[in-house]
């Protein structure tokens, strides 16, 4: 008979994690039977039955370098907020096992809207809000030099006209996949998970 060790990875540092007493130097995440089991660098343990975890969110972010680099946010009562557990690189296998059992349970005990793709509606409009602002910038500054030879409505429509095509590919590209959305079932969890 042999022995297999449970699914693991090791997950870098976040806010979350220090406030839960796991320190601040990242942990390592394993799933051991029906719990999820983080262990931090400086001995600090926090045990999670499956259970009682509420919400379930799952995402991505697009590196350059580094590939795509996965996070998971788990809102459970054990914890004093959500917990944030992000991989250090994309081929982390034992961090899609472990949030396939996350989902399964979540959805088996809360239902499938409990169940989130996405990393969350502050990382998914600050792409858009940095294209408006700087068209709105541009407008101003355009119109500040003119003096009068044309109307800020001119030059807001001449704006407008060049950022709508780069804003509709800053919300194709960044909008959609990080926004949070309810998954419908969990086959479309794989869309955020390592392949």
């Amino acid at each position: 008979m042999t022995v297999t060790d449970p699914p693991s990875f090791r997950a870098i540092r976040h806010k979350s994690l220090a406030a839960a007493g796991l320190g601040a130097a990242g942990v390592d995440a394993s799933l051991v039977g029906d719990t999820l089991v983080l262990r931090g660098t400086g001995g600090g343990q926090v045990m999670i039955p499956l259970a009682s975890i509420a919400r379930l969110r799952v995402g991505y972010e697009q590196n350059k370098y580094a590939g795509n680099l996965y996070r998971m946010t788990v809102w459970t009562s054990a914890a004093p907020g959500a917990l944030t557990l992000a991989t250090i690189q994309d081929d982390e296998a034992d961090y899609a096992a472990i949030a396939r059992a996350i989902a399964a349970a979540v959805e088996h005990t809360r239902g499938p809207g409990a169940v989130e793709g996405g990393l969350g509606w502050l990382v998914a409009l600050a792409g858009p809000l940095w294209i408006v602002s700087g068209l709105a910038f541009g407008t101003f500054a355009v119109n500040s030099e003119q003096e009068g030879h044309s109307s800020l409505l001119a030059d807001a429509l001449m704006m407008a006209a060049i950022g709508a095509p780069i804003l509709a590919i800053i919300l194709w590209f960044f909008f959609r996949p990080y926004r949070p959305r309810r998954l419908s079932g969990l086959s479309d969890l794989d869309r955020f998970l390592p392949r």
